[in-house]
């Protein structure tokens, strides 16, 4: 009866190792999809940084581009501001001259 009572015990333990290496099995088979699902995303998020990446140099550049043309542009501005004030000395001194000689 002890023999039995073993067998039955023995038989009782193996089911339940079985029945664990079963889920084992299974929890490996999910494990590996997520792993390839996460890869997948993982590929896909650098892909799109890459991308962004890419949008920020090119960004940069404009934004060099459309300071260096400010700067010309203000340059030019500056010039054109200096050139008009000389002028209108130039005006204001002809107008003087132009009274003096409507003085005397």
């Amino acid at each position: 009866m002890e023999t039995q009572d073993s067998t039955a015990l023995n038989n009782e333990q193996l089911l339940r190792v079985r029945e664990k290496i079963a889920r084992l099995g299974q929890s490996k088979i999910e494990l590996e999809a997520q792993v390839e699902r996460l890869r997948n995303e993982c590929d896909s998020l650098y892909k799109i940084n890459a991308e962004l990446q890419l949008r920020i140099d090119e960004l940069n550049d404009k934004r060099a581009e459309l300071e260096m043309r400010q700067s010309l542009v203000g340059n030019v501005q500056d010039d054109m501001r200096v050139r008009t004030k000389e002028r209108i000395s130039e005006l204001v001194k002809e107008i003087d001259d132009c009274i003096t000689l409507l003085n005397t």
